[in-house]
């Protein structure tokens, strides 16, 4: 007799996974690989979920992907699928679900955040420029970097205005100093993005709001901030503007 696998796990997983908020759902089988159930839940726009799947290519093996990394499990019939399974949910209950409900306090923008940004960037770029010199792309990083860096050791909840605002700023300085850049909008999606191609080897294409949130959770603007906007530079501009091994 078959294993009815999702069945299984929503029997020994459900009970839990519901009182936090999560659904069981399934997904039809991949080439190498076959989703027995994935947890998911969505908490204020954010989407979770941990997905357990069977690896199609070394029989009786499942896994979960959790923090970055794959955990494998086995089973062999339906009695020994039960256990694992039992042990997939003994670990989620000590550990998995605590971290999970961690996840929801990192940092994250809302769809509200990235609309009020593409809405507003011009007005309030324009007011930063008036007290901060952002003459060219070299010195409007330079200002912005200062600025990211005074925000490190905020926590995030005091700190999220500051970031929305220098995101705006950076969008300005992209699209008014580097040349040939424009704007675009995401597929299905509230990102937007600023491009260019031109004179370029391949399309530079990111967006300004996540470099600047990436660059506040690692606390390096260099790693998340500089070295992406170097993408949007030719070599000569690069080499004009001094930044081709410079950290602003």
């Amino acid at each position: 007799m078959a294993i009815k696998y999702k069945k299984i796990i929503e029997e020994i997983m459900g009970e839990e996974a519901k009182k936090r908020g999560y659904k069981i759902t399934s997904h039809p089988k991949l080439i190498v690989t076959k989703p027995l159930a994935i947890l998911e839940r969505t908490v204020n726009e954010l989407r979770q979920s941990i997905d357990i799947t069977e690896d199609l290519l070394h029989k009786g093996d499942v896994f979960i992907w959790f923090g970055g990394k794959k955990r494998i499990y086995h089973y062999e019939d339906e009695d020994s699928f039960r256990r694992m399974v039992g042990e997939i949910n003994e670990f989620m209950i000590s550990e998995g679900y605590e971290k999970m409900d961690g996840y929801l306090k990192m940092p994250y923008y809302l769809k509200a955040d990235y609309e009020y940004v593409r809405s507003n960037f011009e007005r309030d770029y324009n007011e930063y420029k008036i007290n901060h010199n952002c003459s060219n792309i070299k010195d409007g990083l330079t200002s912005i970097c200062t600025d990211i860096a005074d925000t490190y050791n905020v926590e995030w909840s005091l700190a999220k205005e500051r970031i929305v605002y220098i995101s705006e700023v950076l969008t300005g300085i992209m699209l008014e100093h580097i040349n040939n850049t424009y704007l675009t909008d995401g597929l299905n999606t509230e990102y937007f993005y600023v491009e260019r191609i031109e004179l370029l080897k391949r399309k530079a294409h990111h967006n300004p709001m996540n470099l600047v949130l990436n660059s506040y959770k690692n606390k390096d603007t260099e790693r998340w901030l500089i070295r992406f906007i170097k993408d949007f530079l030719t070599e000569e501009e690069l080499r004009e503007l001094n930044l081709e091994n410079s950290d602003k």
